[in-house]
């Protein structure tokens, strides 16, 4: 186990008791593909490049960000609910998260980090444009009903289209991800980013070669959700697109 891990475990001593639905912590096998193998990758064995990539769209330096987040001696866990906030060691000191903003079985976190300086790093990835459209929520009776009025919140503070459904649209994802930046940084005031990474060049999922493929596809996302790209959490939402055919060929050859 490196010093990193070592640090993440320290960090998170509920990681080792309980099964995920009482910790909020989901054990990963090493992907064999994706965005989830690419994302396990550079965090546990480039992390200075992903660190190079993120750092700019954050305004900090590449040292100053640390992964919690799937990290190798924690079994490449992902985390939820109350888990990821344990794992981060955050309190929200206006407004809660489980039962209060958000039911149960809320976004599982692809990557989650910090800085020296205590802002909080969201993760989601994508490896091909179809990987955006996640369909609508699954919730229902009071769980639903805690949803829709998060995200209804949600939409107002950010001047989206009312009349968008945003539980009910094939980008749910990204539009639960967002509230929970709101929850996060607006409604608790805290230092928090949403950093969308999008990866380029990733032949076997069919992904896009270029940059532009997956600005269409965001443009495209917003779109439907009725949301402007230009809203008042927008700069702290990162849209970047990593390439994977900058990782170390012996990494790019490696079978998961």
């Amino acid at each position: 186990m490196s010093a990193a891990d070592n640090a993440a475990a320290s960090a998170n001593p509920e990681s080792r008791r309980g099964g995920p639905e009482s910790t909020g912590r989901y054990p990963q096998p090493p992907a064999r593909a994706g965005s989830q193998k690419w994302l396990q990758l550079m965090v546990n064995e480039c992390p200075e490049l992903l660190n190079a990539i993120v750092a700019p769209g954050l305004g900090v330096t590449p040292a100053a960000i640390q992964w919690r987040s799937p990290l190798r001696g924690d079994e490449y866990a992902e985390y939820r609910d109350d888990g990821w906030l344990r794992l981060l060691d955050l309190r929200l000191p206006q407004r809660g998260l489980v039962g209060d903003f958000w039911p149960e079985r809320g976004p599982q976190w692809d990557a989650l980090g910090l800085t020296d300086g205590g802002g909080i790093i969201l993760v989601e990835a994508k490896a091909y444009i179809g990987e955006m459209r996640s369909g609508p929520s699954g919730a229902g009776g009071s769980s639903r009903r805690l949803i829709d009025a998060s995200l209804r919140e949600t939409q107002r503070f950010l001047g989206a289209d009312g009349a968008a459904s945003w539980a009910d649209s094939e980008f749910y994802q990204y539009a639960n991800r967002l509230a929970h930046l709101y929850l996060l940084a607006h409604l608790n005031g805290l230092d928090a980013w949403l950093v969308m990474l999008y990866f380029r060049n990733d032949v076997a999922m069919g992904g896009p070669e270029r940059i532009r493929h997956w600005e269409e596809a965001i443009a495209a996302e917003h779109a439907a959700l009725g949301l402007p790209m230009q809203h008042p959490l927008a700069g702290r939402v990162a849209h970047l697109y990593p390439n994977v055919r900058d990782l170390p060929p012996a990494l790019l050859r490696a079978p998961g």
